[in-house]
């Protein structure tokens, strides 16, 4: 009874990230490299329990990674960022330009002295 209760917590666990991808089209801060790393590892656990013949955690796996594939799918055709991330990404982006302001008025006093 645990093992389905943690498929089912696996299930459950995908939902609001392919919900909010699919939806609203935006996968700011996330990383295709290391959803392409738990599907490496997802599909080598896969050949390891159909080797254990160990259906349950088979299921789990299949489930993994098809919530894996559909995150990078969904994840390479946002093009935008949503309401909810526009803001922590405009003051990233503001941080990141005045730090650039800053470095270049430091270089251009060294080179003025």
């Amino acid at each position: 009874m645990l093992g389905w209760a943690g498929t089912a917590l696996v299930i459950v666990a995908y939902v609001p990230q392919i919900r909010h991808l699919y939806l609203e089209k935006c996968a700011w801060g996330i990383s295709v490299s290391t959803w392409l790393i738990w599907l490496a590892a997802g599909v080598l656990l896969l050949s390891y329990t159909l080797f254990r013949n160990d259906t349950m955690f088979a299921l789990v796996q299949i489930i993994n990674i098809t919530a894996i594939v559909a995150t990078i799918i969904l994840a390479r055709r946002s093009n935008q960022i949503c309401p909810y991330h526009l803001n922590p990404a405009l003051r990233r982006e503001t941080r990141k330009n005045q730090d650039e302001s800053h470095w270049r008025r430091v270089n251009a006093t060294q080179t003025n002295t």
